[in-house]
């Protein structure tokens, strides 16, 4: 390998076009392989692949959602809350951990040994697969709940040092997924406003586990993407921003824009340029046609099927 394969990170509120910019993946050529941390993921990709008309045995996902309370768990929280007051619930040193175990050591086999759902093939070790393949993890919500459920269990608070082990179990273990690949990767997230500690005013950051990790995670991408649902024409489309006054942003590939087509294309376009600038030559030919580089300024043009929103308003205010 003489050159890693782009890494992206899509930031965005529910129904932005997230999980549907994964599938467009699928028109330009990889097999895509993602790890669904949400109870609908799975349905929300589906029904992406099928509305762009994408090749659906190019997918593969594999489901790792948080585990859920139990109803004498969620009793024994009860009895807790309503009896203990603040400093004696976070003191608490188990509530539950252990019913976290399991889909946490289910998301970390998905890493080193991903087994699909869809066709019950295993795929081995992500970290030995090339740039044919991408890596998509959908979304850091869902990841972030895992790991704060791995620390604290259902307790309703916790104590500082608690704060720092969940967080840290989500930055060692991306630290660790994005340096060891060698394939396409892609992580989704939600957002909310939090305190930009440099310059004092809330910021639109990444939706994880505490003020701290938020801002740290756009550092390992090089494409830090807003999406969201434009509306043109009384018809809804998703797209793609690297220009946001609210949001820190990021590209290398995609130019500097406010209305990008939610599409991959011109990011694994621009890796192939890359490897044969390199003189590596050894990066799998784009297979669905030519793709002009993207120009700063301009809403990148593509010929397959773009992504539209699955629900379009009768009247547009």
């Amino acid at each position: 390998m003489i050159l890693q394969p782009p890494s992206t990170l899509l930031a965005g509120p529910s129904g932005s076009g997230k999980t549907s910019s994964i599938a467009t993946q699928l028109l330009h050529g990889l097999e895509v392989f993602v790890v669904v941390t949400e109870p609908d993921g799975v349905a929300s990709l589906l029904d992406s692949v099928e509305r762009l008309k994408a090749p659906v045995d190019h997918l593969h996902w594999s489901l790792c959602t948080p585990g859920a309370a139990g109803w004498m768990e969620l009793e024994d929280m009860i009895k807790k809350i309503s009896s203990m007051d603040q400093k004696q619930l976070a003191d608490q040193r188990d509530m539950g951990k252990s019913s976290f175990r399991a889909p946490a050591i289910k998301f970390l086999d998905a890493f080193r040994n991903f087994r699909c759902d869809r066709t019950g093939q295993n795929f081995g070790d992500f970290t030995q697969w090339d740039d044919s393949r991408s890596l998509n993890i959908d979304s850091l919500t869902g990841w972030s709940m895992i790991g704060w459920g791995c620390t604290v269990g259902f307790k309703p608070t916790a104590n500082p040092g608690e704060w720092g082990i969940a967080q840290n179990f989500v930055f060692n273990m991306l630290n660790k997924i994005n340096s060891d690949r060698k394939c396409f990767f892609t992580l989704t997230a939600h957002v909310e406003k939090e305190m930009d500690e440099l310059l004092g005013v809330k910021k639109l950051m990444v939706s994880t586990i505490g003020a701290k990790l938020a801002p740290k995670i756009p550092i390992m991408f090089g494409e830090v993407v807003k999406c969201s649902r434009l509306m043109e024409n009384g018809k809804a489309r998703f797209q793609w921003s690297t220009i946001d006054d609210q949001m820190d942003l990021k590209n290398r590939a995609l130019p500097i824009h406010a209305k990008l087509d939610a599409d991959f294309g011109p990011i694994i376009s621009a890796y192939r340029r890359r490897v044969q600038l390199a003189g590596g030559g050894q990066a799998r030919p784009d297979t669905t046609g030519p793709s002009s580089p993207p120009v700063a300024g301009v809403s990148t043009p593509t010929s397959r099927v773009m992504p539209l929103a699955p629900l379009t308003p009768a009247k547009v205010t």
